[in-house]
């Protein structure tokens, strides 16, 4: 991910904190993957993990880490569901 890597070069060990942080959240959110709120897009949830946000979702039972974004940053949406939107 671009941002660990622009902050290693500044600061190594809040890269490496940061890093940490992600493995304890994808392995809390394997045994708790609803613990969450709901995403915009069906079947997504939305993780706040300030100073990022990520995106995930269970597909055949497997947990993906579908985005990861900074949190000052808006949230996705799927191309379908900008087309949805404009038709609307």
């Amino acid at each position: 991910m671009n941002r660990i890597a622009e902050l290693a070069e500044i600061n190594p060990a809040a890269a490496r904190n940061l890093i940490e942080r992600l493995e304890r959240q994808k392995r809390l959110l394997s045994s708790f993957p609803e613990m969450s709120e709901r995403g915009l897009i069906e079947g997504t949830r939305k993780v706040s993990m300030p100073p990022l946000v990520m995106t995930v979702r269970l597909k055949n039972g497997v947990l993906e880490i579908a985005a990861i974004r900074d949190a000052r940053q808006r949230d996705a949406y799927a191309p379908d569901e900008l087309t949805r939107n404009e038709d609307a």
